[in-house]
């Protein structure tokens, strides 16, 4: 019996300082949380859990919470769900909730965020932080699809401008052909010109050959070559044309 008893007491010793260890880990996390040293916190809370105590939840909630002031937003939220499984009281459900539309409205999540903050109100409609934070989350996703609108408009007009453009450099594009087609014909033009031209002045120069022709043919005729029997005065040699 003594060795029972003293067996019985050992194990109540041992668990009496396993669970004394968990705790004591919570509360040195907890001192960490407060001064703001996050990554020791988040290591103190870790070594709860590890512990599978009577203090899983708080060691776990807790460690959540240091994961979402390390800006570990998914890793908080995923700790929140499953402690969604494991406590269905109403207190503790509007908390989570709340941390988990926390974490996705710091996401820019906000149709998310609404849900969870709906839920949240759903197991404490007096949360007036919850219904604050719902508030800001619906203005939030108003200005996003407002936003995300005129996006969309400066994009279509930003096409139609472009379409524009497009058309007025095609319009360009013909205005250059037809004005290079005008100087491809423009050299034609000046070529039958120049030939009519010079087609003229051939005729001119024609006409002035035959005219010096004639007139160097008067010439020969008024001032006949002198022979030996012309200088006689005979006028023989003369030739009229």
């Amino acid at each position: 019996m003594t060795k029972i008893f003293l067996t019985i007491f050992l194990i109540l010793v041992v668990l009496a300082g396993y669970s004394q260890s968990a705790s004591d880990l919570i509360l040195k996390g907890n001192k960490f949380y407060r001064e703001g040293d996050y990554k020791n916190a988040e290591s103190s809370y870790r070594k709860s859990v590890e512990k599978n105590s009577q203090y899983d939840f708080q060691g776990r909630y807790n460690l959540a919470n240091t994961l979402f002031m390390l800006k570990d937003y998914e890793g908080a939220r995923n700790i929140y769900a499953s402690l969604l499984q494991k406590n269905t009281d109403k207190a503790a459900q509007n908390k989570l909730y709340h941390n988990i539309g926390n974490t996705y409205l710091m996401e820019k999540k906000y149709q998310e965020s609404i849900a969870a903050y709906k839920n949240a109100l759903k197991n404490n409609p007096n949360d007036e932080d919850a219904r604050y934070n719902l508030s800001y989350a619906l203005k939030k996703m108003q200005q996003q699809q407002q936003n995300q609108n005129n996006k969309n408009n400066k994009d279509q007009n930003k096409d139609k401008n472009q379409n524009k453009d497009n058309n007025k450099d095609q319009n360009k594009d013909d205005q250059n052909k037809d004005q290079n087609k005008d100087q491809q014909n423009k050299p034609d033009q000046q070529q039958n010109q120049k030939n009519e031209l010079n087609q003229q002045q051939a005729e001119q120069m024609l006409k002035a050959l035959q005219n010096k022709e004639k007139q160097t043919q008067r010439e020969i005729h008024a001032n006949p070559a002198q022979s030996g029997d012309e200088k006689k005065g005979t006028g023989a040699g003369y030739k009229d044309w």
